[in-house]
Parts: structure tokens; sequence; C-alpha cells
């Protein structure tokens, strides 16, 4: 711990963030390799906040880029609890601050048997909705398990801790490091690393945690195992081998009607055999769904999509792509990020047929994510008005304009 920071309870910390000049610390929440979060308090408005301290990372490193990076980039869902701000304290040291929530973990809830089948589906269904928007903003969690859900007294969730996908993005995950809980972790994580993670990464977790709501314990502890040897030299090495990572013969299910059939396309041992969005389970278990974030905008867009950069140096600059019927238009790190060379020279294919406009990844070097989904190489997209795409350590948003580019 960084002794002028004075990280204990009754410390105080300038934090100088727009209208929080400084907080108390009051209780430390919690712990992890390269992090303490603490309850804190504005001396000055008693509000309170969760204080995030990231130390003793390697200056000038790509993860302190990440962290800058990426912690401007704002989720807009009521299920996530979303950062305030981020202050770099040195060259190693990053202090980000959060709205605090009076909750306990889902594990907590779990472990109590304290839910009734009808507060489990609410929670369920909002760790679904804030997953997904997170997914839309091509931000994958790659560490969802039951504590890091918050659940209030009336059983609201806010999904917390971002911060393997925050601080270790492509940058972090091109040696193939693994990143994330072992027992929610997917099987190609450990195989390929975490450079490939898209959507059915949190997808694979989620169906872990729905079993978890139904049967009350993990899969694994439910089997006795503690290490990750026991999935992959007991479990996935009998004969045949097993197409789902939780053996459902002994599956008692109350919460939905297929519930099984939901885990099993969500626990996929293959990935391209796993159900590949938020939206597909939500429709399979048949959650009618409000989408309180949804882009709901009543004036009918035509014409041409334009790009407008939501992270990094280059934010807020707007790319306008307006093409003629079957012209194709190549983007790379020259016209959306500059000198960023997380982005290839040519990284991203924008093409217009008709109306419509399509976009695909050139075969770029670090992906590109289309709402939370890697496009393989020379695979595209339709794309519409409010999407978000990633380009390398770029987040992009799709907004379409009825008016000709300056």
């Amino acid at each position: 711990m960084t002794d002028s920071l004075q990280l204990m309870p009754s410390g105080r910390i300038p934090v100088e963030l727009g209208n929080i000049p400084e907080l108390d610390l009051l209780e430390l929440l919690g712990t992890g390799a390269f992090a303490s979060v603490w309850k804190a308090r504005d001396p000055r408005t008693h509000r309170l906040y969760a204080l995030k301290v990231i130390q003793d990372l390697e200056p000038g490193s790509v993860l302190c880029d990440r962290v800058k990076l990426e912690a401007e980039v704002r989720i807009e869902s009521p299920y996530i609890i979303p950062s305030v701000g981020l202050r770099q304290w040195d060259a190693s040291t990053f202090l980000i601050v959060f709205d605090y929530y009076q909750a306990h973990s889902l594990d907590q809830w779990i472990a109590g048997a304290l839910l009734t089948w009808e507060q489990k589906r609410l929670i369920f269904q909002q760790i679904l909705w804030g997953v997904r928007d997170a997914h839309r903003h091509n931000i994958i969690h790659r560490d969802l398990k039951p504590s890091n859900v918050l659940v209030n007294s009336a059983h609201a969730v806010k999904i917390i801790d971002f911060g393997i996908s925050k601080f270790y993005g492509k940058g972090m995950t091109r040696t193939g490091e693994v990143m994330g809980t072992p027992p929610y972790l997917p099987p190609e994580a450990f195989l390929q690393g975490s450079l490939l993670a898209d959507a059915r990464t949190d997808i694979y977790a989620i169906g872990h945690i729905l079993y978890e709501l139904e049967m009350g314990q993990h899969f694994w502890r439910r089997q006795g195992w503690s290490r990750l040897e026991h999935f992959f030299t007991q479990y996935l090495h009998q004969t045949p081998e097993p197409t789902e990572a939780i053996d459902l013969r002994d599956f008692r299910g109350q919460m939905y009607p297929n519930s099984r059939e939901a885990i099993a396309l969500m626990v996929k041992t293959q990935v391209a055999q796993r159900i590949d969005s938020v939206e597909a389970i939500l429709t399979l278990l048949g959650l009618h769904d409000p989408d309180p974030t949804e882009i709901r905008d009543t004036k009918v867009r035509l014409g041409f999509p334009l790009l407008r950069v939501e992270s990094g140096s280059n934010r807020d600059a707007c790319l306008p792509i307006n093409l003629a019927d079957g012209e194709t238009r190549s983007i790379g790190r020259g016209e959306i990020a500059g000198n960023d060379v997380s982005i290839s020279r040519k990284h991203l294919f924008v093409r217009r047929y008709g109306t419509q406009y399509c976009a695909g990844d050139h075969g770029s070097t670090n992906g590109t994510l289309h709402n939370g989904r890697i496009l393989a190489k020379g695979q595209s997209v339709w794309i519409k008005h409010g999407d978000h795409l990633k380009l390398g350590d770029v987040f992009l948003r799709v907004e379409f304009r009825e008016d000709s580019p300056p």
C-alpha cells in the first residue's frame, strides 16, 4: 500500500474529481490482486461513494493506458454502477470513484437460502439486462459471478467490478494470460487465454449463475471439486466427451419451464455451439423486456452513418461515411484515432447496399467487436443507429444522419 494515500479507516484522500475534492475512508470493503475498494464519504456533502484504489502498476505500461482509456466509457444501464471519475495519483496508482450502493452480494443471498423463486427470477432477469447493456457498449465483463452482483433489500440488482474488462483488455491479453474466476470461465479461456473473449464468455458464466440460483450451489461445489484439474481431467475427458460444462442429469429447475435447455445452451464446451447473445437468452426464457436502455428515436433516420469516438485522446471526433450504393470504404487508425496502434492501418470496412450499411473486420491485428460479439476476418454485420463498435482499444458509436456531411 502507498503510505501517502492513508489507506486506513479515518484516512482522508484528496481525489480532486469535479465537485469531490476529497474523501474520508470509512471501511475496507474488499481487496484483490492489484486493488482495494473502500466505503468513503465526502466530508462536505456526507454523500457516500465507493473508492477503488489500483496500485503497483508498471508505469507507462499498456495496463495504465487501459485504465485511463476505458474508464472514460459510460455504460448506459440502471443495472450497472457507474464510475464518477478517475484520478491518476502517480505513475503506478489510480483512484476510481463510484456511486455507493447499499446491498449484499448475490452469493450471500444464495448461501443464506433467503430468496423465493419469484425473487430469483427478478434478480436473474436484471442480471441479463445489465450484461446485455454492457455488451451493447462492447464491454465484456470476463469475471461475472454472484459476488460481483449486488442485490439490495428490494431485490434490485447492480453489477460491479468490471475490473478485468476495464484493466485487462486486448492490450493485456495478447500473451494468452487467463483472467477471471476458474469455475465461471469457459474452457476456451484456459486453452486460448482471454484475447478472444466476447459476449459468449459472459454467457457461459451466466449459465453457471442460473444453475446456482436453481440448485443452491455452483456445479463444481456440488461435485466436490476444488481445482481446475478436476474439471479438465475428470469431467471433460469422459467418453463420450460432454458437450456441456454442467452435468444436468440431476437438475431440478423451478425458475423457468426451460431452465435446463437454457443452461445447456449457455455452457456449451465448444464456443461455436454456445448461444451467442443475451437477447437470445431473454427470448428463450420468454422474458418480456421493457428495455429501458434501448435507444428509442421517433425520427426516421435515413442516409449515411457517422462514427463517433467515445474514448481516448480523440474522444468526440466524428467520421462521416457517405457512400454511393455498392461503394466500400476502408477505415483505420488514421481516420479514427491518430497514432493509436491498437487500431490497424486498415481495420474496418463499411459498405452500402441500397439504404443500408454494413461493417466488417479487415483482418485487423487486435480485432473488432460489434455489440459485444467478435467479428471474424471478412465477416460483416448490418449496422444501425445506436450500435457500438470497438476497434482495438477504441470505442465507437454509430449514428445515422439525414443531412450531407460537411
